[in-house]
């Protein structure tokens, strides 16, 4: 499921050894987003327009806020998504960000992950158990470029992808921000009724803490990446007991950490 709204063609000039040339240059849309309970703004994000309500989901699953089962529904207006819960939910809400406005931005951290970063925080740990073959990897990277319409288009957006070990279905959302893309394809896959501890997510951003961190939320066993890991990225997986791959090129990667997900080669 891709939504081409995320970008758009404005008048452009290039310039080159032929001299200057009019053309057309297709540009990634920015966007924002808000959450919304109980008329406060629980988040705000600069993103691609497309996928809201998954954006929404996935940002409470992954940071530990809400479960799947905990909302009833997230209505969208004006780029505002309204949560509504299930009578008898709460929202788990870290209590020194409670009343603060979250706004998430297409920089590295999130605000939330200052306080892991320097306190460890309380990210639970992936106890499900999955066998993977080293080839599914390989295969879920080569079709994930298949799916980057956006990217294609204009060179300016991440990409996520969730493959489901049991159906074998492949999930992919992109979006400037790649915190955005990770939680926007990890609700496309909740609402489709995919077992996250059954699957394993590959994204095109660098393998930071806080996409480690949203893995461990979502219980997702397996994170990998073209791009390459930093040490608090490692160091959140060996806590987790996530499997960590980054630098993903044609057949060969570095296994920075084999956690519940146990690769066959």
């Amino acid at each position: 499921m891709i939504d081409v709204r995320g970008y758009r063609s404005y008048p452009s000039k290039r310039i080159g050894p032929e001299g200057i040339t009019e053309t057309q240059e297709d540009l990634a849309i920015e966007s924002v987003l808000e959450i919304i309970f109980e008329r406060e703004v629980l988040a705000a994000f600069v993103c691609t327009p497309g996928l809201e309500r998954e954006l929404a989901l996935g940002y409470l699953i992954s940071t530990g806020i809400a479960s799947a089962a905990d909302i009833k529904a997230i209505t969208l207006r004006n780029m505002r998504a309204k949560i509504t819960l299930r009578e008898g939910a709460t929202l788990s809400l870290n209590h020194e960000f409670s009343q603060v406005r979250r706004f998430i931005s297409t920089e590295c951290s999130a605000p939330e992950m200052l306080i892991e970063l320097r306190t460890g925080g309380n990210i639970p740990e992936v106890k499900s158990s999955l066998e993977i073959a080293f080839a599914e990897i390989i295969n879920a990277s080569e079709s994930m470029r298949e799916f980057q319409v956006i990217h294609k288009k204009t060179r300016g957006t991440h990409a996520a992808l969730i493959g489901d070990s049991i159906t074998g279905k492949h999930y992919v959302a992109e979006d400037i921000g790649r915190r955005n893309a990770v939680d926007k394809v990890i609700g496309l896959a909740v609402n489709d009724g995919t077992d996250l501890s059954k699957s394993y997510l590959f994204n095109t951003g660098r393998l930071t803490a806080d996409v480690v961190s949203k893995c461990a939320w979502a219980s997702i066993p397996l994170l990998a990446s073209f791009a390459v890991s930093t040490d608090a990225g490692l160091k959140f997986a060996q806590k987790t007991n996530i499997t960590l791959m980054g630098f993903v090129r044609g057949k060969t990667c570095r296994l920075y950490h084999e956690g519940a997900a146990r690769l066959i080669l």
